[in-house]
């Protein structure tokens, strides 16, 4: 009987099963962990390198209402009203984000969840019409840009 309870193989073997079985489990979550991190980094350059797309297509437009003004205006003409639908997705990477116009900086900041990873701010240049500041969420779909020749500005619904 004293042979048996003196015996120590089996302890070895139980120790040594959970030791191996610990380092594999903790291997394996730091290795999830890493790969998690890495697509999520890979997410936010996809959602800042659209929002740069989209952003610099907004600039374009509103360059484009600036010129049309410009020529007619230089021509002898008036523009009443312009409108140009912006063509902005619902989601990029698979979620909402919104849209900062500001009038003081003459940027446009796109941005999803108030996450400062995603942040990106578009300049645009407007000499002669003034731009509404306002902010807009992809979530509500459509929305225009519309030239108010009364208070000669933009204005973004």
């Amino acid at each position: 009987m004293k042979q048996i309870f003196h015996d120590n193989k089996a302890v070895a073997t139980s120790v040594g099963f959970i030791l191996t079985f610990s380092i594999t489990v903790i291997t394996f979550v730091l290795v999830m962990n890493a790969s998690y991190n890495m697509m999520e980094q890979a997410e936010h350059t996809v959602m800042r390198e659209e929002f740069e797309i989209h952003g610099n297509n907004i600039a374009l437009q509103l360059t484009e209402m600036e010129t049309i003004v410009n020529i007619t205006s230089s021509a002898g003409g008036e523009v009443d009203e312009i409108k140009y639908e912006m063509l902005l997705p619902l989601k990029v990477a698979n979620d909402y984000y919104s849209v900062e116009f500001s009038n003081q900086t003459n940027e446009m900041v796109f941005e999803s969840h108030g996450r400062d990873e995603t942040r990106v701010k578009i300049p645009y240049e407007m000499r002669n019409i003034q731009l509404m500041s306002t902010t807009i969420s992809s979530a509500s779909e459509e929305h225009y840009m519309i030239y108010n020749s009364t208070a000669n500005m933009v204005e973004i619904y």
